[in-house]
């Protein structure tokens, strides 16, 4: 049996938004916790689990608190905030002392090198010499390694994703005012379906972009699976029009013929 994990990201996707919905599948968010309490990062932090509405569906608020007054971060305009910078060797130590599989740790690797060499491609320098905005943050990095954690948890084998939304306006970051997409976010996005949208602000965040094109496969439709959980993960604006939710499928992957029903003869 093949587990496969299929993102609907009809209103986008950031980090907190896909771990949220990750522990709306069931998850323990505890287990999580545990698995990256041996991270080597300077701030102390824990993991804030809400459940709230959007539009009247049910969903996970994921927020990770960090500092003496635990203050919460907010990714829906991820990594455009003033952070303590990390840089890539910092991180892929920290990916070593990761509590879960190898498996794991692969993907982890993956997802954080795509999106350093990202930010390289922008500032036009090396990984070896760029100092992450959008991964430096602790609560950047908790949301990427707490969510390869989660998908060991859940024993997923495959992943797959829906078209992107490209929204359109401009983002405040450490450099000034930035386009939507961000910069970084728009060389993530190359080779993945999207689609344009006239929404305002930031619905793909870079770390959201990392975590799609390190994690999945295939992209475009859903593929052939017999779902057994659904789990949404909430972001924190309010829009008036579309709930802001990340929407995760989980199931047994099957072929077309185990799809169809039986049809049985008179």
């Amino acid at each position: 049996m093949s587990r496969h994990l299929h993102i609907d990201a009809f209103s986008g996707i950031a980090g907190d938004m896909f771990l949220g919905a990750l522990i709306d599948l069931g998850v323990d968010a505890g287990e999580i916790e545990q698995s990256l309490r041996q991270l080597p990062v300077e701030k102390e932090w824990e993991l804030s689990v809400k459940r709230v509405s959007r539009h009247g569906i049910g969903a996970i608020d994921l927020k990770v608190l960090t500092g003496e007054n635990k203050h919460s971060h907010h990714h829906d305009e991820q990594g455009h905030h003033h952070h303590h910078h990390t840089n890539y060797h910092d991180i892929m130590h920290m990916i070593d002392h990761l509590d879960t599989t190898e498996r794991g740790k692969d993907k982890a690797r993956r997802v954080v090198t795509l999106l350093g060499e990202s930010e390289a491609r922008v500032h036009e320098t090396t990984l070896d010499k760029i100092h992450f905005h959008e991964v430096g943050a602790v609560d950047s990095i908790v949301d990427m390694l707490g969510s390869v954690v989660a998908l060991e948890l859940l024993g997923v084998d495959s992943l797959s994703c829906g078209v992107l939304p490209m929204s359109r306006g401009f983002v405040k970051c450490d450099h000034g005012v930035m386009p939507v997409p961000a910069p970084a976010t728009a060389y993530l996005l190359e080779g993945l379906a999207t689609i344009g949208v006239d929404r305002k602000g930031e619905l793909v965040t870079p770390t959201g972009a990392a975590l799609v094109k390190g994690l999945c496969e295939e992209f475009g439709a859903q593929p052939g699976m017999m779902i057994d959980g659904v789990g949404y993960g909430a972001g924190d604006r309010e829009d008036p029009e579309i709930p802001n939710l990340l929407r995760l499928f989980v199931g047994e992957r099957v072929g077309a013929k185990r799809l169809m029903p039986t049809i049985e003869s008179a």
